[in-house]
Protein backbone atom coordinates (compact mmCIF):
# COMPACT_ATOMS: atom_id res chain seq x y z
CA UNK A 1 0.00 0.00 0.00
CA UNK A 2 2.87 2.47 0.76
CA UNK A 3 6.02 1.61 -0.62
CA UNK A 4 7.71 5.17 0.40
CA UNK A 5 7.07 7.06 3.31
CA UNK A 6 8.34 10.49 3.37
CA UNK A 7 8.90 11.77 6.96
CA UNK A 8 10.19 15.35 7.04
CA UNK A 9 12.46 16.29 9.80
CA UNK A 10 13.90 19.19 11.73
CA UNK A 11 15.69 17.90 14.64
CA UNK A 12 12.67 19.00 17.24
CA UNK A 13 10.80 16.26 19.72
CA UNK A 14 8.13 16.58 17.23
CA UNK A 15 9.92 15.90 14.20
CA UNK A 16 11.51 12.80 15.84
CA UNK A 17 8.17 11.14 16.87
CA UNK A 18 6.87 11.92 13.30
CA UNK A 19 9.63 9.58 12.36
CA UNK A 20 8.73 6.66 15.24
CA UNK A 21 5.46 6.77 13.34
CA UNK A 22 6.41 6.90 10.01
CA UNK A 23 8.68 3.62 11.31
CA UNK A 24 5.72 1.91 12.86
CA UNK A 25 3.96 2.10 9.39
CA UNK A 26 6.79 0.94 7.34
CA UNK A 27 7.28 -1.91 9.56
CA UNK A 28 3.52 -3.15 8.67
CA UNK A 29 3.52 -2.36 5.18
CA UNK A 30 6.90 -3.30 4.38
CA UNK A 31 7.94 0.06 3.39
CA UNK A 32 10.59 2.27 3.21
CA UNK A 33 11.47 5.68 4.49
CA UNK A 34 12.41 8.72 2.96
CA UNK A 35 13.83 10.93 5.85
CA UNK A 36 14.28 14.61 4.76
CA UNK A 37 15.99 17.36 6.57
CA UNK A 38 15.94 20.69 4.58
CA UNK A 39 18.46 23.29 4.87
CA UNK A 40 17.27 26.76 4.90
CA UNK A 41 18.36 28.70 2.12
CA UNK A 42 19.57 31.55 4.31
CA UNK A 43 20.60 30.75 7.78
CA UNK A 44 22.55 32.39 10.40
CA UNK A 45 24.64 29.18 10.85
CA UNK A 46 27.70 28.09 8.55
CA UNK A 47 26.70 25.61 6.26
CA UNK A 48 28.97 22.94 7.47
CA UNK A 49 27.49 23.57 10.58
CA UNK A 50 23.56 22.95 9.51
CA UNK A 51 24.88 20.19 7.33
CA UNK A 52 26.93 18.54 10.27
CA UNK A 53 23.17 19.37 11.98
CA UNK A 54 21.29 17.56 9.57
CA UNK A 55 23.25 14.79 8.60
CA UNK A 56 23.02 13.72 12.39
CA UNK A 57 19.50 14.35 12.73
CA UNK A 58 19.15 11.87 9.39
CA UNK A 59 21.64 9.37 11.07
CA UNK A 60 19.24 9.10 14.23
CA UNK A 61 15.82 8.21 11.84
CA UNK A 62 18.32 5.68 9.90
CA UNK A 63 19.57 4.10 12.85
CA UNK A 64 16.70 3.63 14.25
CA UNK A 65 14.59 2.31 11.54
CA UNK A 66 17.58 -0.02 11.00
CA UNK A 67 17.60 -1.55 13.93
CA UNK A 68 13.72 -2.80 12.62
CA UNK A 69 14.49 -3.68 9.55
CA UNK A 70 13.46 -0.95 7.54
CA UNK A 71 15.29 0.52 4.47
CA UNK A 72 15.97 4.19 4.96
CA UNK A 73 17.15 6.65 2.15
CA UNK A 74 18.22 9.95 3.38
CA UNK A 75 17.85 12.91 2.11
CA UNK A 76 19.46 16.11 2.89
CA UNK A 77 18.36 19.05 0.83
CA UNK A 78 19.12 23.04 1.19
CA UNK A 79 15.99 24.73 0.11
CA UNK A 80 13.00 26.47 1.58
CA UNK A 81 10.81 24.02 3.04
CA UNK A 82 7.61 26.26 3.26
CA UNK A 83 8.00 26.66 -0.58
CA UNK A 84 9.50 23.54 -1.50
CA UNK A 85 8.46 20.53 0.45
CA UNK A 86 5.63 19.50 -1.81
CA UNK A 87 8.28 19.42 -4.82
CA UNK A 88 10.59 17.55 -2.12
CA UNK A 89 8.16 14.80 -1.45
CA UNK A 90 6.94 14.71 -4.75
CA UNK A 91 10.73 13.71 -5.53
CA UNK A 92 10.71 11.07 -3.39
CA UNK A 93 8.17 9.35 -4.97
CA UNK A 94 6.30 8.71 -1.42
CA UNK A 95 2.74 7.13 -0.73
CA UNK A 96 2.67 8.75 1.79
CA UNK A 97 3.89 12.00 4.26
CA UNK A 98 3.81 11.59 7.97
CA UNK A 99 5.06 15.08 9.19
CA UNK A 100 4.57 16.51 12.90
CA UNK A 101 2.14 19.41 13.69
CA UNK A 102 4.59 21.45 14.97
CA UNK A 103 8.39 22.03 14.98
CA UNK A 104 11.41 24.25 15.15
CA UNK A 105 11.89 27.45 13.76
CA UNK A 106 15.45 29.03 13.59
CA UNK A 107 16.09 26.81 16.04
CA UNK A 108 13.60 28.16 18.52
CA UNK A 109 11.74 24.91 19.84
CA UNK A 110 7.65 25.77 19.44
CA UNK A 111 6.66 24.50 23.19
CA UNK A 112 3.43 24.43 24.06
CA UNK A 113 4.24 26.29 27.27
CA UNK A 114 6.55 28.51 26.91
CA UNK A 115 4.89 29.94 23.38
CA UNK A 116 1.52 29.37 24.66
CA UNK A 117 0.23 27.54 20.98
CA UNK A 118 -3.07 26.24 21.21
CA UNK A 119 -3.04 22.27 20.47
CA UNK A 120 -5.52 23.21 17.14
CA UNK A 121 -2.88 25.09 15.77
CA UNK A 122 0.19 23.77 13.03
CA UNK A 123 2.85 25.01 11.69
CA UNK A 124 3.26 26.71 8.41
CA UNK A 125 5.06 23.98 6.84
CA UNK A 126 2.77 21.29 7.83
CA UNK A 127 -0.32 23.54 6.89
CA UNK A 128 0.81 24.16 3.13
CA UNK A 129 1.47 20.57 2.60
CA UNK A 130 -1.31 19.50 4.01
CA UNK A 131 -3.30 21.56 1.29
CA UNK A 132 -1.04 21.10 -1.36
CA UNK A 133 0.18 17.32 -0.87
CA UNK A 134 -1.10 14.93 -4.30
CA UNK A 135 -0.45 11.91 -1.72
CA UNK A 136 -2.08 11.30 1.97
CA UNK A 137 -0.34 12.84 4.83
CA UNK A 138 -0.78 11.86 8.16
CA UNK A 139 -0.31 14.79 10.44
CA UNK A 140 1.47 13.61 13.94
CA UNK A 141 0.63 15.90 17.38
Amino acid sequence: MFDVIAVPVDGSEYGFKAADVAIEIAQKFNSKIAAVHVLEEFSFSSYDEEEDSGDAILAKITQKASKVGIEVTEHLLTADPLRDMKFIVDQTHANLVVIHAHGANNKRFVSFEENEVSDTQIGSVSERLLRTSDVPVLLVK
